[in-house]
């Protein structure tokens, strides 16, 4: 049973040798991961620890706001860094999931090192926690936080030090953790959010227009879904073409947008399919038999109409440890009334479907 009183007075003295007198840049995505492990540097090391929350152009609607509203008595000293542009126009235009996220990677870590340099910090605190690592060494899929675990020589290729104090929790007990830091509850609470944020939920070519129907999908996602307290929860948006094919009696339509699964323990990227659903606690059966075929995702349609480029596909699980996870059974008003602000809100969006596939074997997130 993890007792997080005890997992503070157990690291707090380590983190103070470790540091010395040296200054801490603390990477905060608002997500509840990186701001705890910066609550809790800051709380233990003081003014020595500098929260740096970098504005990707990746969060979710108004989130670099709202991140610093909420952490404005837990973290006083949080500085919001806009680079936004940047990042958008490097990665634009690119397609592969493994070939974003590494992009992401390199400049999210380039930015950091200048931020290094310019607040004469030596180490660098992240919220790594272990789900990251596992995947990541499990070759599922590149997590842009693990870093030391693969190999990387963080010193050598960037100059800093990392300090990964969460690296052998979950995310329950990073919750727990947070909780007994007094974290605001908006954000202990907070929705798992994967630090390159939008950007693997905006699945395939990234472009600026899909990029903005995702931030405005997932806002009303997130509306209608945060009373039901499902592990996470979220839109993701992809390009509507593909065929139809017809998989051991079942009719499907397979997009040509691919997505990330997991089978074997092995990472896998294959198709996204589309069924009708009269019922999606139902669901199952279908997606059993069509994940036998290059498929890691399968959707249930609610609700289309007749033009638009964009699919919208909601995903929401429960889950413990994020290892494994079911999809949620949401009621079916509630998606009705999701889909349908969807079709009338966002312009070039032709559809919105409903993730039934488990974790195994899809992965939580698409990308």
């Amino acid at each position: 049973m993890f007792d997080p009183a005890s997992f503070v007075e157990e690291i707090g003295p380590q983190l103070k040798q470790k540091v010395g007198n040296e200054r801490v840049l603390a990477a905060v995505s608002g997500g509840v991961d990186s701001t705890t492990a910066a609550v809790l540097a800051y709380n233990l090391l003081g003014n020595k620890v500098i929260p740096v929350l970098i504005d990707t152009g990746f969060l979710r609607k108004n989130e670099a706001e709202k991140i610093k509203a909420y952490l404005s008595n837990v973290l006083p000293n949080l500085i919001v860094v806009d680079e936004r542009e940047t990042f958008i126009s490097e990665i634009e235009g690119m397609e592969e999931a493994e070939a974003k996220r590494k992009k992401f990677r390199e400049l999210f870590y380039s930015t950091i090192s200048l931020l290094m340099r310019k607040f004469n910090a030596k180490y660098l605190m992240q919220g790594t926690i272990a789900a990251d690592w596992v995947e990541t060494q499990g070759g599922i899929k590149t997590q842009h936080n693990v870093l030391v675990q693969i190999g990387i020589d963080t010193e050598k290729e960037w100059g800093f030090t990392l300090i990964e104090p969460l690296a052998d929790l979950y995310k329950n007990e990073v919750r727990e953790l947070a909780r007994y830091l007094k974290l605001p509850k908006e954000i202990s609470e907070r929705q798992p959010f994967p630090g390159p944020g939008l950007l693997v939920r905006t699945i395939g070519k990234l472009t600026r227009e899909k990029l903005e129907v995702v931030r405005e999908a997932n806002d009303i996602v997130e509306k209608y879904l945060d009373p039901f307290n499902y592990s996470q929860y979220f839109a993701v948006s992809f390009e509507s073409d593909g065929n139809f094919v017809n998989l051991d009696g079942i009719d499907a339509f397979l997009y040509k947008a691919r997505a990330t699964g997991v089978k074997g323990d092995v990472r896998a990227y294959g198709n996204i399919a589309k069924i009708e659903c009269s019922d999606i606690n139902a669901a199952k059966s279908f997606v059993d038999t069509l994940v036998k075929y290059d498929i890691t995702h399968v959707l249930c349609s609610l609700d289309e109409r007749g033009n638009g480029k964009y699919s919208i596909a909601i995903r929401a699980v429960i889950t413990e440890d994020f290892m494994t996870a079911d999809y949620a059974r949401i009621p079916k008003e509630v998606l009705e009334k999701i889909s349908s602000e969807i079709l009338q809100k966002i312009p070039n969006v032709k559809e919105v479907l409903y993730d039934v596939t488990s974790k195994p074997p899809a992965t939580i997130e698409f990308e």
